[in-house]
């Protein structure tokens, strides 16, 4: 009775064991491919100099070649982005937001300096275990380096 009750502890710990060895694995996967599709996009996003219907048809693209499908509720001021461009319900593949800067001085004329912004970029993943499902959702965040006279929605 008592080799019975020692190899029930064991096998508790083997499978606890494989689950947080197979939780781990699954969250390092989907991390990674989010990682990827936020680098790309911002890289998009950064040669067409601004988020126009060219990058985001440039954008789909990719995210129909890889197979990205996690989707995240975005913020307050982000647009959502899905595969048939914005939504209006907030849901999205990514979120993007136009951060605009503004000169300090208004002592010089605005022709003087080119407007400039920059975009910050959300991607969602989660961890995808084959019983429990979607368990938790994470999100990244990137932004673009500056832009002047960005091509606006």
């Amino acid at each position: 009775m008592k080799e019975a009750v020692g190899s029930y502890w064991l096998t508790i710990i083997f499978i606890t064991f494989i689950v947080l060895f197979t939780g781990y694995l699954c969250l390092s996967i989907n991390m990674d491919k989010a990682y990827k599709v936020k680098n790309e996009i911002i890289n998009i996003i950064q040669k067409n100099n601004g988020l126009d219907d060219k990058a985001l048809s440039q954008i789909q693209d990719y995210m129909s070649r890889v197979g990205y499908r996690n989707t995240g509720r975005c913020g307050a001021g982000e647009e959502a982005y899905n595969m048939n461009g914005s939504t209006s319900d907030g849901n999205g593949l990514f979120c993007a937001k136009i951060m605009k800067t503004e000169y300090e001085s208004n002592y010089y004329e605005e022709t003087q300096f080119p407007r400039s912004a920059y975009y910050t970029v959300r991607v969602f993943f989660s961890i995808d275990l084959p019983i429990i499902r979607n368990a938790f959702g994470f999100n990244l965040r990137g932004s673009t380096k500056r832009l002047f006279n960005p091509a606006m929605m």
